[in-house]
């Protein structure tokens, strides 16, 4: 059985996988997104990275490798007529992989497939669906109008922070509303901004597949006044998730067709209550895995193997 696995060939991911694929006698097949892809779909057959797709039994997608679509001069500024051409060639890019994925979707397990990828440059509709369908979420503004700043909701305990409009771009750091419509019109300059409510407490991170919690861990920064858990001295620590959150969890991978991800809460210390933030299609995984021993990994090449609970994995689904 050979499963292929997208992503740079240094992804930690990746080659934790192909590990696991290997010990239960399946073969993990590696297609560096990194290099040209050289995607080729004739008749009944389909390729990528130089590797025939015909006979693989799965796939698991980590990271499609666009190019960068920022070119920039000398003098650090973006070269808007490079930046143009690159942009473009990093779109027929998306639409090559995103056109295989979608076949070979028809006739194989995709984990997770072309729609799921674009979750993370919609932050402002996923904090809005989140509110639409009752979950405990944080007050989000997103807006681009500078009146709208000066008329944020109430005043949240822990303040608010601002967040980047696209997931994994910049960093969560605190915000004060402005004072004036000026200072507002100034903070807009760069364009729309999202804003929301801090929530004191500590980052909680539930990984789910296949309609399953499998495990979280609680990401814990030394700092107390770090806005972002990706940044400065953290340890993590494995937790029990409580029920509601748990059933938050799945319900949100559910809604978006997520079979495998990483769902994002805060652990709001006033009230007792889990928030969600996010979920993330293609989740780093490892270090997770290493710090407390919850057996990701395992559980992923299961379900690509069609080793899932209860047979419901790719392979043993209806069995």
């Amino acid at each position: 059985m050979r499963v292929g696995l997208i992503g740079p060939s240094d992804r930690e991911e990746l080659n934790r996988l192909a590990i696991r694929l290997e010990e239960r006698s399946a073969e993990g097949v590696i297609l560096d997104s990194r290099k040209d892809p050289a995607i080729r779909i004739a008749g009944g057959k389909e390729s990528a990275c130089g590797v025939d797709l015909t006979g693989l039994h799965a796939f698991y997608v980590a990271d499609l490798g666009l190019p960068r679509s920022v070119v920039k001069r000398e003098d650090g500024e973006p070269d808007i007529e490079a930046s143009a051409r690159a942009l473009s060639a990093s779109r027929r890019h998306l639409v090559a992989w995103n056109t295989l994925l979608a076949r070979l979707a028809t006739r194989c397990p995709v984990v997770n497939p072309p729609h799921t990828h674009d979750l993370h440059s919609l932050k402002p509709w996923e904090m809005s669906v989140y509110a639409r369908c009752g979950f405990p979420a944080p007050v989000t503004i997103s807006t681009s109008d500078a009146q709208a700043l000066l008329e944020l909701p109430g005043d949240p305990p822990g303040g608010f922070i601002q967040k980047g409009m696209a997931g994994g771009y910049g960093y969560t750091e605190s915000f004060t509303p402005p004072e004036s419509l000026d200072e507002a019109r100034e903070l807009l300059r760069s364009g729309p901004v999202m804003i929301q409510e801090r929530i004191e407490g500590e980052n909680v991170r539930a990984f789910v597949l296949d309609g399953e919690m499998i495990g979280a861990a609680e990401v814990i920064t030394r700092d107390k006044d770090e806005t972002d858990s990706r940044r400065g001295d953290t340890r993590i620590r494995r937790v029990e998730l409580p029920e509601e959150a748990a059933r938050v969890a799945v319900a949100a991978a559910s809604h978006w067709g997520l079979l495998f991800t990483a769902v994002d809460f805060m652990a709001d210390a006033r009230v007792r209550r889990h928030v969600i933030l996010e979920c993330n299609s293609a989740p780093f995984f490892v270090n997770f895995e290493k710090m407390t021993g919850i057996p990701i990994s395992s559980r992923l090449a299961d379900y690509l193997v069609g080793r899932g609970p209860m047979g419901r994995g790719p392979l043993g689904r209806g069995r």
